[in-house]
């Protein structure tokens, strides 16, 4: 064989190390992060919201953006990620704390995927406001702990992170100022929400005569005015004297009253709670009360006619019935109620209304009684029992919505989905959004 002429071997060499030359220089460019010139100057505004009032303050700060043709982007935390923030140099982050420290749903995911990652931040410039309850002992736990991550990746605080305890109004305006002045957005007012409006109470029935546990009402309002919009899911502050009380709405607008479900609440020398006490037992018919309502968007149905699975216990029956009603007005018919209470006998809660619409099948019921004896049972024990029907209809696009007390059928149903879902079926609940909870 013909050896080739030496330019020609010198040639290809040649070629071989221009290409190798590129392809190194490319592979250390991606590798490479961004620079500082390439960050764009897209505010980032991320929050974590449970019962809404963190996503409507940060719907607020977008739409100011907007007001000003400033580019942001708006998203639940569980959407942020390190390579998003590395691509900002400027965030603002609304964040709220539930319960003992508890995330709320939607910003749950963000430090359980980026919790042992440090990347480099230094150029990020923020802004946090932390919602809570000084109730209890963690206050605004998880807003702080967001805070900690993000200073340990070197982003900067540029205001001192603001902590507000059941929203108070005055500690909102004073963030909202500092944040106009070091953005230049026009947020000269803070409001939290619809305005007070005043409701008249019509009568109330009481659910469990006879029962061990503390009496629960049913409690009628009717507006003063022209009756204002809501959805099923969404809350009702009601202002009593000094103090304010949020409740889960138990009906619909189409049902031309406001009901609510309470627990009449008694402390250890025998005196009604202040909220409880007026609605339950001292307020008469004809009187008036100051009630705000409140969109619960992460509680709200989903826009598909996919299949409902609805669990809670006690007063959580309240959020829960109304997206059972609401399901009624629309016609779908695969919903599966799963619903603890004490005793068998004296509380089956609204069993007329119950159990009509099982014999129409419109309904599954299961209902759970902590106390009868050997057929004793929670909520989170049905859904063990039935692991198969529930995993059967999660897989045909089945929503959860799980309404009650964080500390009993909130972590305990948590507990138990975990156990018996798949990572898969966990994974397309959480990004079709169809795990909701509005817990207490």
């Amino acid at each position: 064989m013909e050896l080739l002429p030496l330019r020609l071997v010198w040639a290809a060499l040649a070629v071989a190390a221009w290409l190798l030359l590129c392809w190194y220089c490319l592979g250390r460019k991606a590798l490479r992060p961004a620079s500082r010139s390439a960050i764009g100057s897209e505010w980032l505004i991320g929050y974590a919201s449970q019962s809404g009032a963190a996503r409507a303050i940060a719907e607020r700060l977008d739409a100011a953006c907007r007001e000003r043709q400033l580019p942001s982007m708006l998203m639940p935390l569980n959407g942020v990620t390190p390579a998003m923030l590395a691509n900002h140099s400027r965030a603002l982050f609304v964040v709220s704390t539930y319960g003992e420290g508890e995330a709320p749903d939607n910003g749950a995911g963000f430090l359980q995927r980026a919790g042992s990652q440090r990347p480099d931040l230094s150029h990020l410039h923020y802004a946090l406001l932390a919602l809570g309850d000084r109730n209890y002992a963690d206050f605004c736990g998880f807003g702080r702990r967001v805070e900690r991550w993000l200073d340990q990746a070197g982003a900067t605080a540029a205001l001192e992170s603001g902590t507000v305890d059941r929203m108070e109004p005055g500690a909102l305006e004073h963030w909202h100022r500092r944040v106009a002045a070091w953005t230049g957005l026009p947020l000269e007012s803070t409001p939290s929400g619809a305005a007070m409006t005043q409701w008249t109470l019509l009568d109330r029935f009481q659910l469990n005569p006879g029962s061990p546990g503390n009496a629960a009402w049913l409690i009628r309002l009717a507006p003063a005015g022209a009756l204002p919009e809501w959805q099923a899911g969404d809350l009702a502050r009601v202002q009593i004297g000094a103090i304010q009380r949020t409740y889960s709405i138990a009906s619909l607008p189409e049902d031309g009253v406001l009901e609510l479900i309470v627990r009449q609440v008694t402390d250890a020398d025998g005196r009604l709670g202040q909220g409880s006490g007026w609605l339950c037992r001292h307020a008469e018919p004809g009187s008036v009360v100051n009630i705000q309502l409140q969109s619960n968007p992460g509680f709200h149905l989903p826009d598909s006619a996919a299949p409902s699975i609805l669990i809670g216990a006690g007063t959580g029956l309240a959020g829960l019935r109304s997206l059972l009603r609401r399901r009624q007005h629309l016609a779908r018919q695969d919903t599966w109620l799963i619903f603890g209470e004490r005793c068998q006998v004296h509380d089956v809660w609204l069993a007329d209304e119950l159990d009509a619409w099982v014999a129409r099948e419109q309904l599954v019921l299961d209902r759970c009684f902590s106390r009868a004896g050997d057929q004793s049972a929670y909520a989170q024990h049905r859904l063990r029992e039935k692991a198969d029907e529930l995993r059967l209809w999660v897989d045909q696009g089945a929503s959860i919505h799980v309404c009650g007390r964080l500390a009993g059928v909130g972590r305990e149903t948590h507990r138990v989905l975990q156990e018996v879902l798949s990572a898969e079926q966990w994974r397309a609940l959480e990004e079709q959004q169809r795990y909701r909870r509005d817990l207490y």
